[in-house]
């Protein structure tokens, strides 16, 4: 099946990790409250994809090949975005020490292509799966990481004195958009 494809693309390390020195992780209580929430509403949309397409009766439809495109660009997004960071990738809001601007490859013109690659997973899953119900989560998730940016950004603008001039020369998350 597709989805099980994808989900091991997701899930599962091809390639032995980075042994770059990664900085420690620091988060206050209410960081980690937002990241359990993006975690969550991202996981549980992941599950209750394809219980609601069982559960259907696992309706198949042409439109269906699109979501399968749509998830496998965010996963193929997904992976690049994560070793553009190499050890700054942090799974918290605030960067990892020493906080390092990274501006190259997908973040040259975009701030965030890892949370529009994480988009594109989850609205490919419920599209993928015919699940309609499910993508109601999809709104939710979107919700999540307008709000996880919003307090990134403002840790990324303390941390980092250049970030302010990054940011005025790209977009946030969708290119020409926002």
């Amino acid at each position: 099946m597709v989805y099980a494809g994808l989900l091991v693309g997701l899930f599962v390390r091809f390639g032995a990790p980075q042994h770059a020195e990664a900085g420690p992780l620091v988060a206050n209580a209410g960081h980690l409250r937002l990241v359990r929430w993006q975690h969550r509403v991202f996981y549980t949309l992941l599950v209750t994809a394809p219980l609601e397409w069982v559960f259907r009766g696992r309706p198949a439809g042409s439109s269906q090949v699109v979501g399968a495109i749509v998830f496998l660009l965010g996963l193929i997004g997904y992976r690049a975005a994560g070793g553009a960071l190499g050890p700054q990738l942090s799974p918290l809001v605030a960067p990892r020490e020493p906080a390092r601007l990274v501006a190259d490859g997908l973040y040259r013109r975009l701030r965030h292509p890892m949370y529009l690659a994480e988009l594109a997973m989850a609205a490919g899953a419920p599209w993928l799966l015919a699940a309609k119900t499910s993508a109601v989560l999809v709104a939710v998730f979107a919700l999540v990481i307008v709000r996880r940016i919003a307090i990134e950004e403002r840790a990324l603008r303390v941390r980092l004195p250049e970030y302010s001039a990054y940011a005025a020369r790209t977009y946030r998350l969708i290119p020409y958009v926002y």
